[in-house]
């Protein structure tokens, strides 16, 4: 005998891969801004020394 069956969609596989890939982005996110997050966006700016204040 033949049965008829009903398969799924094949909704499964493409929702676990995006959910890795979520997944994926994120633990690369937490690993990369946990180090030197308080340096990250500072801009070095020489300081002016005033040459008038020393007279």
């Amino acid at each position: 005998m033949i049965y008829s069956e009903e398969k799924s969609g094949g909704l499964a596989l493409p929702l676990i891969v995006i959910l890795l890939a979520i997944a994926g982005i994120l633990a690369v996110l937490v690993a990369t801004g946990g180090r030197d997050s308080s340096t990250a966006g500072r801009v070095w700016i020489p300081q002016v020394y005033q040459q008038g204040s020393a007279q």
